[in-house]
């Protein structure tokens, strides 16, 4: 917790990262959080599901992402009713990839997150991994939309707010003190506007 916000660094989209989510999420609004900050940089994926768990819990019903195979064939997740309602910002970086910038999309495209941060690259796609007679590879086998039915494949995320760190931080990112991360800080001042034009 930052003063009354509470911050999440995500890391990935692991099995049952959603469950630990759910249960520190609720500790800190438990504890008096008024606004949240999402943080995914340098967040490299991880599991569509455990992703729309998370997002199930902070927007309203309706679709979360939809996944189109290339047989046409499509799959999609949607939020059921009741999410949590306070400011929240999500900061986003180039190293925000797939899963990463789904989260940060989706809360974007239904308007109950501010983006603040580096523009994504744009992943786009799911990777199954094909075992072969001498080692693997991984193969693009599903094409994700946003509930919008955009895709992100080479377009990425547009930030609202877009704020880069210097190159010396961002090489540095791990060791910076909250003083010195300008997009942390950037996130906090528009998630505390946010909390004030409530």
């Amino acid at each position: 917790m930052i003063g009354d916000i509470a911050y999440l660094h995500i890391d990935g989209f692991d099995k049952n990262v959603d469950v630990e989510f759910s249960e520190k999420l609720q500790s800190l609004i438990d504890g008096g959080a008024k606004g949240i900050v999402f943080d995914v940089r340098f967040n490299g994926g991880g599991y569509v599901d455990v992703m729309s768990n998370m997002l199930d819990l902070l927007l309203p019903e309706g679709t979360i992402i939809t996944m189109s195979d290339n047989r046409g064939e499509v799959t999609e997740y949607r939020s059921k009713e009741g999410a949590i309602e306070l400011p929240m910002v999500v900061i986003t970086n180039e190293y925000s990839i797939s899963a990463a910038e789904f989260f940060a999309a989706v809360l974007q495209e239904y308007g109950v997150a501010t983006i603040v941060g580096d523009k994504t690259i744009g992943k786009g796609y799911a990777q199954t991994l094909i075992s072969l007679s001498e080692g693997a590879v991984n193969l693009s086998t599903l094409k994700y939309y946003t509930p919008k039915g955009v895709s992100l494949a080479g377009v990425g995320i547009t930030p609202d707010v877009e704020i880069s760190l210097s190159d010396e931080d961002f090489y540095n990112f791990y060791s910076l003190s909250d003083e010195q991360d300008t997009q942390l800080q950037k996130a906090l001042e528009t998630v505390r506007g946010l909390m004030a034009a409530e």
